[in-house]
């Protein structure tokens, strides 16, 4: 019977929309970090359909935003990541928020104004 395998060993690690291109990990330590990480990245940005509460989706917002700490670069390394790739993508995803939340905010502007 042949093996399953998760999706997470394969080629990447994707949590909803939350995909990340990887090595196959070499080994479940690693497999682990990265689940790890990418549920940093799902509690900070991802929709709340889990149970997240908010101090844990801030905690996780916080984390990544201290991507100069010795927390975040050992996370990296021990997930097979350079902390600086890492630091990118969460740049990347806070930008992607600001301007959700942007256009969120001028859609209920327009909306309000329309409306009279």
């Amino acid at each position: 019977m042949p093996k399953t395998q998760s999706r997470a060993g394969v080629n990447y690690y994707a949590h909803g929309m939350f995909a990340m291109e990887l090595e196959p990990a070499k080994d479940p330590e690693t497999k682990l970090w990265q689940a790890v990480l990418g549920q940093t990245f799902e509690d900070a940005f991802g929709p709340p359909k889990y149970e997240t509460s908010q101090k844990d989706r801030q905690e996780a917002l916080n984390f990544l935003k201290d991507n100069e700490s010795e927390e975040f670069r050992v996370l990296c390394e021990n997930a097979g990541f350079d902390p600086g790739y890492i630091k990118r993508k969460a740049r990347k995803k806070f930008a992607e928020k600001f301007v959700s939340a942007i256009n969120n905010l001028s859609t209920k502007v327009r909306s309000k104004y329309e409306t009279k």
